[in-house]
């Protein structure tokens, strides 16, 4: 018994692990992305954790900004993050972002966007919101400038959605009331027409 449950904790925190943090490196967004594709509508609250690189420059005046969404379009996208110090995406420092936008599913990726010559390190990019469960990006490189740049670990829907259900078959006892009428109506028609 105490085995089963060890194995249950070990397989429940690895499972965990992998599915709110990525392993994979950061990459160029794919030349199709399209920015500011909005399915749904509705607002909701994110909080953007951004840690900087020890090995970044003390700091920075390039803009920084984030494109973020899950697998069925649904996109938070801000082309320039306001910072409210000179100090913001200095080397060993945290920055906390709140933004609004559509609500969304699980977030699935993630990018980075760089407006300036700076050799900007991020180290992780951390995602919370009430309604998803919290995502962390391992960066630990520099990111290229005016290209976003990030993480795709999205499995698309991208077939059609399933057709509408078919429509309920007639109902017979309307059927039946018009045989009636007809049955009703025919014989006195007919006496009327050999009079």
């Amino acid at each position: 018994m105490a085995m089963s449950l060890l194995s249950f904790f070990i397989f429940t925190f690895f499972s965990f692990s992998a599915a709110v943090s990525t392993g994979s490196l950061p990459q160029p967004a794919p030349k199709s992305l399209t920015i500011g594709y909005i399915q749904k509508a509705g607002d909701c609250n994110y909080r953007v954790n951004i840690t900087t690189s020890c090995s970044s420059p003390f700091h920075i005046t390039a803009e920084i900004g984030v494109l973020f969404g899950d697998a069925h379009g649904n996109q938070i996208y801000e082309r320039k993050l306001e910072v409210e110090s000179s100090k913001a995406f200095a080397k060993c420092s945290k920055d906390i972002f709140e933004l609004t936008g559509p609500c969304t599913d699980q977030i699935c990726f993630f990018y980075l966007y760089k407006n300036g010559s700076d050799d900007w390190i991020p180290e992780t990019v951390e995602i919370s919101s009430p309604d998803i469960d919290t995502v962390k990006y391992k960066y630990n490189s520099s990111i290229p400038d005016d290209t976003w740049y990030g993480f795709d670990d999205c499995q698309y829907f991208t077939s059609p959605p399933p057709p509408p259900p078919s429509p309920p078959a007639p109902s017979t006892a309307g059927h039946l009331r018009r045989l009636k009428w007809l049955a009703f109506v025919i014989p006195v028609l007919l006496s009327s027409a050999v009079l």
